[in-house]
C-alpha cells in the first residue's frame, strides 16, 4: 500500500539527495586534492591525462546535454489535469535522473585526478557545484517547471499537506 508523503518530508527527502550528491563531488575532489598535494600518487602520468582530457570533453557536455533532455522527457508526460501526487512522484524521479547526469563528471575529473596525479582536472569541480546550485530543486522551481496550479502551488508551502507517495 503507497504511503503518503507529505509537503515537508517530501522537501526534506530531496534536499537530502541532492546535496548528498553536491557532498559526494566536493569530498571526491578534496580527498584527490590532497592526495597529489602530498605526492602520495606518484608521478603525474602525461599521457594518460592527455587521454582523459579528451574524454572529459566529450563526457561532460554528453552528460549535461543527456540530463536534461530526459529530464525534459520525463516531465513531458505530466500533464496540468493530473493529480499533483502523481505529478510529484515523476517530478522525483526526473530530479534524480538529471543531477545523476551533472553528478557523473564531478566523479569522473576527480578520479581522473587521482589517476594521472594531475590538480588541473580538480577546475572542472567548482564549475559542477555551480551548475548543481543553479538547479536545485525549490517550491518555486517546482511550480514553474510542472506548471502547477496555484492551488497545488499552495499545497507545496503548506507542510502538512499529501503532495506525494511511495511504495513500500
Amino acid at each position: 500500500m503507497p504511503r503518503k508523503i507529505k509537503s515537508k518530508e517530501y522537501f526534506r527527502n530531496l534536499n537530502l539527495i541532492y546535496f548528498a550528491q553536491l557532498i559526494a563531488i566536493t569530498a571526491l575532489a578534496a580527498i584527490a586534492y590532497f592526495l597529489i598535494d602530498q605526492g602520495n600518487l606518484g608521478p603525474a602520468n602525461n599521457d594518460l591525462a592527455l587521454s582523459f582530457q579528451k574524454a572529459i570533453m566529450v563526457l561532460i557536455p554528453l552528460s549535461l546535454v543527456t540530463g536534461y533532455i530526459l529530464f525534459r522527457v520525463f516531465l513531458r508526460g505530466v500533464r496540468p489535469e493530473m493529480p499533483l501526487v502523481y505529478k510529484m512522484k515523476r517530478y522525483f524521479t526526473a530530479n534524480l535522473i538529471r543531477s545523476a547526469f551533472l553528478e557523473i563528471p564531478g566523479l569522473f575529473v576527480s578520479v581522473a585526478a587521482m589517476i594521472t596525479a594531475h590538480n588541473l582536472f580538480l577546475v572542472i569541480v567548482p564549475l559542477i557545484l555551480i551548475l548543481f546550485i543553479l538547479f536545485r530543486p525549490t517550491k518555486s522551481v517546482i511550480g514553474q517547471e510542472l506548471n502547477l496550479s496555484m492551488e497545488e502551488r499552495a499545497k507545496l508551502n503548506d507542510p502538512e499537506a499529501i503532495i506525494s507517495e511511495s511504495l513500500e
